[in-house]
């Protein structure tokens, strides 16, 4: 599991105490006054975030949609997705259905788009302000909107998926009170916004974001696709209150330094692309504000990024394992039965497959790791404090980034090979066992 209790004496001297802001540190001073919206408001025009908060604005988007590429030529029918894969649907489709029922039309209207293929599925962003306005933001409603809510979540994930997911806005919620910020950082202060006909058998789909937590999901029939996603954690550990002892990513920081550790000396100058972390010391293009050395975040749904590193084919087989057991902890928010097709798909890439690092790895280091191949984008990476005070990364704050390269985000690979299914079941004049007619909702 990814989420593990805390030790007492871990709990005891948690990292991220030392780096508290002081109560009139400028950066906080009117989070206690503001809501998400104000707090935006007054952020907006600082122009430090300018062009930041500019690529995640609606019209900003990249069009057309490519995907992640390595050149920018999408490989196709790489996701050749079985005809059931143990998606949830229907439980799925039952909690959306209570959802419903608890919206006016109006809220309803600028809740529910009506494909799963319009661009808005991509309008997605991690920062704590309110960038993006539509969709349900749930500290604004009532609690049986935000259970209703979450209730979705819970019937799509995972049990470890939805703890982790969960845990993303706890943490979230921790870091609101230990600023004074709970009117902008809370554990609901997340955006859900509902794409296509909910259907048993055509795609649809939802997005559920906000700060440290981004979660793209997209279903048709009996098989799901969830990507991208972006989980993080400032800071990484609860410890005090009901929820003292939580830890996210213990399994994706702990196993990646004892797999690079365990690296010859030779493999480890290959997988290594830097040796420092920080912004001075590294090459240009290798660190940008808000993203610092990540390359996936929102707004870089086209990006081309070449394979680095080194092939995971000169593993030995033991750490070729520990490759598919960090791919498995990226990725377990899907439900087993989803995940065990996802892991087969990626070991049959395995000798395509790269691992790249920046940074050290002592017991110490930090660092930021990849994992890429045709069918796999995962990044992980130590950052710098926003509402802590540490200027350079520190363990204690997280963000994670998970891509499906070649149009696999966003479902749309899944998208292309349900409707050509159905044109090969038309043109060959036999009814579709999945073309029953769309259960909607409204």
């Amino acid at each position: 599991m990814a989420t593990v209790s805390l030790s007492s004496r871990a709990a005891e001297t948690a990292s991220f105490r030392r780096l508290l802001p002081p109560k009139d540190w400028p950066k906080i001073k009117s989070l206690s006054t503001s809501t998400a919206r104000q707090w935006y408001e007054d952020k907006k025009d600082v122009p430090a975030l300018q062009q930041f908060l500019r690529k995640l604005e609606v019209p900003n988007i990249p069009r057309p949609f490519v995907g992640f590429t390595t050149d920018g030529k999408v490989i196709d029918k790489l996701f050749q997705y079985a005809p059931h894969e143990g998606a949830p649907t229907a439980a799925m489709i039952d909690n959306v259905a209570q959802l419903l029922r608890l919206l006016s039309p109006e809220q309803k209207a600028c809740t529910m788009f009506e494909s799963v293929e319009d661009d808005m599925i991509r309008i997605w962003s991690n920062p704590e302000f309110y960038v993006n306005p539509g969709g349900l933001r749930l500290d604004e409603y009532s609690e049986s909107v935000y259970t209703a809510v979450h209730n979705v979540l819970r019937s799509s994930l995972s049990p470890v998926g939805y703890t982790k997911a969960l845990g993303c806005c706890l943490v979230n919620g921790f870091l609101g009170k230990l600023v004074d910020g709970h009117k902008v950082m809370n554990e609901h202060s997340y955006n859900f916004r509902l794409f296509g006909h909910v259907s048993m058998t055509e795609p649809w789909g939802y997005t559920f974001f906000g700060h440290h937590l981004c979660l793209a999901v997209v279903v048709q029939g009996g098989r799901m696709v969830i990507g991208p996603t972006f989980m993080g954690a400032e800071p990484d550990v609860i410890d005090e209150g009901p929820h003292a002892g939580l830890r996210l990513f213990s399994t994706e920081r702990q196993a990646a330094l004892k797999l690079m550790q365990s690296l010859s000396p030779e493999l480890k100058v290959k997988t290594t692309l830097w040796q420092s972390v920080l912004p001075k010391e590294l090459p240009p293009g290798r660190w940008t504000a808000h993203d610092e050395r990540h390359v996936g975040g929102a707004g870089h749904d086209n990006r081309v990024v070449p394979y680095e590193g080194c092939p995971v084919s000169l593993f030995d087989s033991r750490q070729q394992n520990e490759i598919v057991r960090l791919f498995r902890a990226f990725n377990e928010y899907y439900p087993d039965e989803v995940l065990d097709h996802r892991t087969k798909l990626f070991k049959d890439h395995l000798h395509q497959t790269y691992f790249a690092w920046i940074g050290g790895h002592d017991d110490d280091a930090v660092y930021y790791f990849r994992i890429h191949s045709p069918v796999a984008f995962m990044e992980f990476d130590f950052h710098s404090g926003v509402y802590l005070t540490n200027e350079t990364p520190d363990k204690c704050h997280i963000h994670t980034i998970n891509r499906i390269p070649n149009r696999g985000d966003y479902g749309r690979a899944l998208i292309a090979q349900y409707w050509e299914e159905q044109r090969q079941a038309h043109s060959s004049g036999h009814k579709n066992a999945q073309t029953v007619t769309v259960r909607e909702l409204d």
